[in-house]
């Protein structure tokens, strides 16, 4: 496939992605040679490519679109006789997997090879294969029967897209084999069940669930039915365990779930006693962990709590004693976490004494702890170079943290809470930093990575041994710990830790969004303040319901202004940012803030989530009119006694003197101090200028900070291509400046971006990876590895920088789709590159009035060599908030870094405010 052909390709797919609906067979007419198998193969790749970045609707539609074209491929290719092809294509599947030895992998490269062909009335060619074959060979019925099977347990399970039409193929082929096997009740039930996974997989797609889940049970039930009568044991228990599973699933959707689940819990018990007799303790455990499920939903949904939550209990015991002696990690993590959902559902039972209230907490706050031991111990077994695996594995063991963090709060542990909550935020940023701190390069030495694995093995080894009984020396088992911990550059923040990275005058904000409400923890320093602080240093805030609702409505509206209607967004963003403080309860948590701890002048904020895209410390705050902020903070008034003419807003940072900050959480903060003590220099500059040359004041920018420092080494426009940018300036600088245009891929946040010189391309060049190019207006494509994108950033050596400063659009956005909340954004590159403090953007962002703010940030900052970035920037920003037309003037005929060529330039347009963006 050449070049030019993939970038049509390319081009038509983003054309029917972007054109209004209904009009997409227009579009198609309009390109009808661009038509053909190519044109699908494309097709499905992007679809599996926008699925892979949870973008469900555009990859659905893609598919659609791909078996639409294949069809009527299959119709026009022979004269519209599309069965003859679609036979072919059948006879190369079964020929696959005959020559393969039953690897799928063989299969679905034919399928991959003709993916218009996936289409369910492939069923049907292959009813009328085996009538044609039987006919010839009659006595080969059941050889042909175990061919079609494994070929259609292959087809189902493809995983390159097409999921549902290939289920639907299997499903129907499973139809054939059971009428071939009406006389061979083994094989009969084996096929049974194999058919009830696919309806049962069908279900989980979301495809017709009740339907397809009451299909697994009767096959299920039939299959079941005949391994009973022949006493196929093994056999009957793992159908047992599926026709249970499907039983819990109709339970959870609401399909009569008292019957259901009575059904469930029948099935597990069966399997689980089959299981206990032929000793199969690995089957067994699961199958109790499943029971275990049963029964505590039946507890959830009010029918014997107490009962079912006891059975609950002892099945996870049972289970996680199993799984102890056979070592196996990820299915005890499950498990124990299990274990620690059923424990705390004890503790809310009705009739509960305080003591066995207390007791059930307890055990559910061990269970937890034990749960993240083997998940800490799980991740430590993923490779350095793993990252996407890590997200992913920290996203699936979230809701252990949750689980942890809801209890400690009954717990009334809110110095454990905290903990637990800081310590599940962007954990692979935190142990990333760690790893390059500790060992040059971030990568741990041969003979240490060595004697970890050998600690994890006689740690893991002895935990079995005591689980077992057998009187071990703990104080071994902890010196092995304690080398263990020595070791890792990663190790868990504790509270007193964190309360020693607060000085005197310096509080921290934490958020932490739960299912149905959120938390805003305010730590504060120790020793004890006057008065003393609750808990030691810390009190919490907790939301109602109403209150998280409240707040996911208003990010859901703000974000799609944001995206849809910029101009909506812009005219309401004022009244928008009003509405947050109230639905967080700024005022009622500040006024708290200041009566505990009143000499507070510098905050700390660590979002959660959604709320790193706000900017929390402009939200406004009410406080008295009149009040003097010169000096000194002031506690905002809950409620006005005298009336609305005596309050008036204010924006957050307004109310500390000495700055507000952001982290993304207490590690991440320590080690950016730890950084920023350790480099005290700031005369070096690396800047790029203006790369794309349509940013005007970009260059007056750059032109006016570079005078600020000395060296200062700029790659400007055309100069400023990747391939230009030296490792070792970048090492050398202490200030790292970007001006130009950024880009925040919300699909795939690691081909975020700032755009460089020589990046743009029409028509798209050679397409080797379709992930590569990002279209653009007009026709163009963007080259993604001609940017700086955020892989690039990971890599970076920031060792001596003490600023990076992103002054481009969207720079400050990170991907809000991870729930372990990875902080994973163009910010996030730069501090595990090295820079103890990045400023970037939350929005599109003006270019004039970005380059008189760098402009007078940077002097700020020079004027004042001990002030912190915080507050150059907090400075700054009331300045530029609170600057006149008269007042812009006067700075730009002063500003000594613009030349008075460029003053005039800048004092032209002020008045007209031009407003291209960045």
């Amino acid at each position: 496939m050449d070049e030019q052909r993939m970038g049509a390709y390319l081009a038509l797919i983003q054309e029917l992605l972007n054109c209004p609906s209904g009009e997409e067979n227009d579009v198609l007419n309009r390109h009808q040679e661009l038509l053909d198998e190519g044109f699908v193969q494309v097709c499905e790749q992007r679809a599996a490519q926008l699925q892979g970045e949870g973008r469900e609707n555009a990859a659905g539609f893609l598919r659609n679109v791909a078996q639409a074209v294949g069809a009527f491929l299959a119709r026009e290719g022979t004269g519209g006789n599309q069965q003859g092809v679609l036979q072919q294509f059948w006879r190369q599947l079964l020929q696959a997997e005959r020559q393969s030895g039953g690897d799928e992998a063989a299969v679905h490269q034919v399928m991959r090879q003709n993916m218009g062909l996936i289409v369910p009335t492939l069923g049907d060619t292959i009813a009328q294969f085996v009538q044609g074959y039987l006919a010839e060979n009659p006595d080969e019925a059941e050889g042909i029967a175990n061919l079609v099977e494994n070929t259609c347990i292959s087809i189902g399970q493809f995983p390159y897209g097409r999921y549902a039409e290939a289920l639907e193929i299997a499903i129907r082929g499973y139809g054939v084999v059971l009428e071939l096997r009406a006389d061979n009740p083994p094989k009969r039930a084996q096929t049974l069940n194999v058919l009830g996974l696919a309806r049962s997989t069908q279900a989980e797609m979301g495809i017709n669930p009740a339907p397809n889940l009451d299909g697994a049970i009767a096959a299920y039930d039939q299959a079941a039915e005949i391994r009973r009568r022949l006493k196929l044991e093994k056999d009957l228990s793992t159908t047992l365990t599926n026709l249970g599973s499907a039983h819990l699933t109709q339970a959870q959707r609401g399909i009569n779930p008292a019957a259901n689940l009575d059904r469930a819990i029948a099935a597990y018990d069966e399997a689980a006693q089959i299981w206990r007799r032929l000793k199969l303790e690995k089957d067994l455990s699961m199958t109790l962990n499943n029971l275990g499920l049963a029964r505590q939903t039946q507890a959830e949904m009010d029918i014997n709590p107490a009962t079912n939550l006891e059975g609950a209990v002892a099945a996870y015991d049972e289970a996680a004693e199993i799984l102890r002696r056979l070592g196996l990690t990820r299915n005890l993590a499950t498990t124990l976490n299990n274990f620690g959902f059923a424990y705390r559902a004890q503790s809310r039972l009705a009739g509960n004494s305080s003591t066995q209230t207390q007791q059930a907490l307890e055990n559910a706050y061990q269970s937890f702890q034990a749960a993240l031991d083997q998940v800490e111990y799980l991740r430590g077994e993923i490779g350095a170079d793993s990252e996407g695996y890590k997200r992913n594995f920290n996203e699936e063991w979230n809701k252990v943290y949750l689980g942890m963090v809801e209890v400690c709060l009954e717990l009334g542990r809110y110095q454990d809470a905290i903990e637990y909550a800081d310590r599940s935020k962007a954990r692979n940023l935190v142990e990333l930093m760690a790893t390059r701190d500790a060992y040059p390069g971030g990568v741990i030495p041969e003979n240490i990575r060595q004697r970890l694995d050998e600690l994890k093995i006689a740690i893991a080894q002895a935990e079995r041994r005591l689980q077992q009984g057998e009187n071990l020396d703990p104080e071994h088992l902890n010196q092995l710990r304690q080398e263990k911990q020595q070791l890792e550059p990663y190790k868990p923040l504790h509270f007193d830790t964190m309360q020693a990275l607060l000085d005197e005058e310096t509080a921290i904000l934490e958020w932490y969004i739960l299912g149905d409400k959120f938390l805003t923890f305010i730590l504060m320093p120790d020793p004890p303040l006057t008065p003393p602080s609750e808990a030691g240093g810390i009190t919490l805030w907790t939301s109602s319901k109403e209150d998280r609702d409240q707040l996911i409505d208003w990010t859901n509206a703000y974000l799609k202004d944001y995206y849809t209607n910029k101009d909506q967004w812009r005219e309401t963003l004022a009244q928008r940012l009003e509405e947050l403080p109230k639905i967080l309860h700024l005022d009622e948590i500040l006024a708290n803030l200041f009566k505990t701890f009143p000499t507070c002048q510098k905050l700390i904020l660590i979002p959660h989530l959604y709320l790193h895209l706000f900017p929390l410390h402009a939200l406004p705050i009410t406080i008295e009119e009149g009040a003097n902020m010169e000096g000194g903070c002031n506690s905002p008034l809950q409620d006005d006694p005298v009336g609305a003419q005596r309050l008036r807003p204010i924006p957050l940072q307004d109310l500390f003197p000495n700055g507000i900050a952001y982290a993304p959480n207490c590690q991440v903060l320590q080690q950016a101090q730890n950084r920023i003590n350790q480099r005290p220099h700031f005369n070096q500059l690396f800047a790029i200028q203006n790369p794309t040359q349509d940013l005007q004041f970009t260059d007056i920018e750059v032109e006016a900070i570079q005078t600020l420092f000395d060296p200062h080494h700029t790659l400007k426009h055309d100069q400023a291509e990747k391939t230009a940018i030296d490792p070792q300036t970048l090492k050398n600088a202490h200030c790292t400046h970007f001006s130009c245009h950024g880009y925040f891929n919300f699909e795939n946040p690691l081909k975020s971006a700032l755009i460089l010189a020589q990046s743009e391309f029409t028509p798209p060049p050679t397409p080797d990876d379709t992930t590569r190019y990002l279209p653009l207006k007009k026709g163009k494509f963007l080259d993604l590895q001609k940017c700086l994108t955020l892989e690039d950033i990971l890599r970076l050596d920031l060792g001596n920088c003490r600023l990076v400063t992103l002054s481009a659009c969207e720079t400050g956005i990170t991907d809000i789709s991870s729930t372990s909340d990875e902080y994973i954004g163009l910010p996030s590159g730069f501090i595990l590159a090295g820079s103890p403090n990045v400023i970037s953007t939350l929005w599109t962002v003006a270019d004039i009035s970005t380059a008189i703010f760098m402009i007078h940030f940077y002097q700020t900052l020079k004027n004042q060599p001990d002030l912190a970035v915080v507050l150059a920037l907090q400075q700054t920003q009331k300045w530029l908030r609170e600057a006149t037309v008269t007042d812009l003037l006067n700075w730009t005929d002063g500003c000594e870094a613009i030349s008075s060529e460029r003053q005039e330039e800048i004092k032209d347009v002020i008045d007209g405010c031009i407003s291209i963006r960045r």
